[in-house]
């Protein structure tokens, strides 16, 4: 079942679910602090309502985030960093310890984004309105898809296909004009494959994979799938399927 939900509405404390049937929603907590004078901005996604401490105005960045990290551990809730870029910058996003979810505002915060997978931590993205499937429309089934990377962030652009495996992926859209970018290690795109369908073979090389389609001024952004390094030669990747010519 389809579940989408607006996790970066800063006045929620409680995270709507809409699906096609009633699903109660998960709670958030916003805290927006100031840590040695850098602005932290990040937010406790939770299936039931916890207590969370109070800033401490003289501890670093990174010790704030330990600290709400070792809160957390073991409860399910996840740690959202809302302005990676302001908070930490490209070069310190190696200590964003205990964050599972960046919000993705800007192409600085998509850089550390890049930052942080290129290291291999499973962080995943958050930005426009989050999508995911799930067997039981449950707040704590959708608490398990956003900790795994399990969903899409949709601005507009909805996928009617995305398949993952091993091997690669695909996706399927309804706008003919779509383009989709495949970004790899260090945000390199490898590859721009325009069209209603596409897909990516995995190369072995590239570290992970996390595809981007647009089309006009709408996109949808898929979760990163780290690839395992492969012995084999690296071929050329297999163009997109062509789209299906209009009714």
């Amino acid at each position: 079942m389809r579940v989408t939900c607006d996790l970066l509405n800063p006045l929620q404390e409680r995270i709507a679910l809409h699906a096609a049937v009633p699903v109660a929603p998960l709670w958030s907590r916003r805290l927006q602090w100031t840590c040695r004078g850098r602005s932290l901005d990040c937010q406790v996604v939770f299936a039931e309502p916890m207590a969370l401490p109070e800033p401490e105005p003289s501890e670093p960045v990174e010790g704030a985030l330990a600290r709400l990290g070792k809160i957390l551990h073991g409860t399910g809730a996840l740690l959202l960093l809302r302005n990676p870029a302001q908070a930490f910058g490209l070069e310190r996003m190696p200590f964003a310890d205990g964050v599972r979810l960046l919000g993705i505002g800007s192409e600085a915060d998509e850089a550390c984004w890049d930052a942080a997978l290129t290291l291999a931590r499973p962080v995943y993205g958050v930005r426009g309105l989050i999508s995911c499937e799930v067997l039981r429309p449950h707040p704590a089934s959708v608490l398990s898809a956003l900790a795994y990377g399990v969903y899409v962030c949709e601005e507009g652009l909805t996928l009617s296909e995305l398949h993952e495996d091993r091997r690669g992926v695909r996706w399927t859209c309804a706008r003919d004009d779509a383009v989709a970018a495949v970004v790899i290690r260090d945000g390199y795109e490898a590859a721009s494959l325009p069209g209603a369908q596409g897909q990516w073979r995995d190369l072995g090389s590239e570290g992970y994979v996390r595809v981007v389609v647009r089309a006009g001024t709408d996109a949808c952004w898929t979760q990163p799938r780290f690839v395992a390094p492969s012995g084999a030669p690296p071929s050329p990747p297999t163009p997109p399927s062509p789209a299906a010519p209009p009714a």
